[in-house]
C-alpha cells in the first residue's frame, strides 16, 4: 500500500520483519510533518525511511525533533566513463564479466564488505539480516537481470571482488555494489573493476557514471576521487521507529 506522504517497502519489510516505508517528501514543515508521522500510524508502519537534503537544515531540525535518528550520509560520486582510468592488470589480477558459477566465491565478500551502510549502523535491523541482504543483492545481480552487468576480479584462478551495473531509463548507469577480498585489498583491484566497468559502459553508448558511497567511508571516497569522479549530491539519511522492535 501506497499514499502520497509514504511508499511502503514491502521487500524491506519481509526481509527485516518490521513494517517499513519510505518518506516520498524531501522537505517538511511542521504542518507536513504531522501529516507524515499520521501516515504513518494510519498503516502500522515501524521505521519510515527519510532522504533529506543535506543543506536543508529545516527540514532536519524538524526530523531530529520529532525522534528520526541521522543513521548515514549518502555522497553521490559521478563522471564520464571515458575518463575513468583503465588499470593495467598487475599482480596476477585480471578482470572480466562475472557469471552465475561466481557466486559462491563471491558471497562471502558480499556478506563482510558492507558494515558502514545504514543497515549496519542502526542495529535495530541486526548485522546480520543487513549482511544478508547484500548477498541476495549480489545473487540477484549474478542470477537474474537485477544488474545488467556484473565486473569481476580475480587472481590465481578465485573471484576477489565484484561491482554491479545497473543501466538507467536516462541514459546514465549506477555502479550498485563494490565488494573485495580483504586478502585482495591494496592490490588496485576496485579500482580495475571500475575501468573494466567503464569499457563495458562505454562499448554501450553510456557515458555519465554514477556511484552512491557513505560519508563515512573514506576509502571509497579517495577510490572514486582517483577515478576521476566528482561530488554529484551530498544527502543524509534518518530512520524514524515508530515502534520498539522485539
Amino acid at each position: 500500500m501506497t499514499s502520497a506522504l509514504i511508499k511502503c517497502l514491502s521487500w524491506d519489510s519481509s526481509h527485516f520483519d518490521f513494517r517499513i516505508a519510505r518518506a516520498r517528501l524531501r522537505r517538511l514543515d511542521i504542518d507536513a510533518y504531522r501529516d507524515l508521522e499520521a501516515a504513518c500510524r494510519d498503516q502500522d508502519i515501524e521505521c519510515l525511511y527519510f532522504l533529506a537534503d543535506a543543506a536543508d537544515q529545516s527540514t532536519i531540525a524538524i526530523l531530529l525533533a520529532g525522534g528520526f535518528d541521522f543513521v548515514d550520509i549518502r555522497i553521490t560520486f559521478a563522471g564520464h566513463t571515458g575518463e575513468i582510468p583503465r588499470i593495467s592488470p598487475a599482480g596476477g589480477v585480471s578482470y572480466r564479466i562475472g557469471s552465475e558459477g561466481d557466486l559462491d566465491a563471491l558471497l562471502p565478500i558480499a556478506g563482510n564488505s558492507f558494515t558502514q551502510s545504514r543497515f549496519h549502523v542502526d542495529r535495530r535491523f541486526g548485522s546480520g539480516k543487513a549482511s544478508y541482504m547484500y548477498q541476495i543483492w549480489l545473487e540477484k545481480s549474478l542470477t537474474t537481470d537485477y544488474a545488467d552487468t556484473v565486473v569481476v576480479a580475480e587472481m590465481a584462478g578465485q573471484p576477489v571482488g565484484f561491482v554491479t551495473c545497473h543501466l538507467q531509463e536516462t541514459g546514465e548507469a549506477n555502479i550498485g555494489l563494490v565488494g573485495v577480498a580483504d586478502s585482495a585489498r591494496g592490490m588496485g583491484c576496485a579500482s580495475g573493476m571500475l575501468g573494466r566497468a567503464a569499457d563495458w559502459l562505454s562499448a554501450r553508448g553510456i557515458v555519465v557514471l554514477n556511484v552512491v558511497t557513505q560519508g563515512r567511508n573514506l576509502s571509497a571516497q579517495r577510490l572514486y576521487q582517483r577515478c576521476g569522479l566528482v561530488t554529484r549530491s551530498v544527502e543524509l539519511w534518518f530512520h524514524k521507529w515508530f515502534q520498539q522492535p522485539g
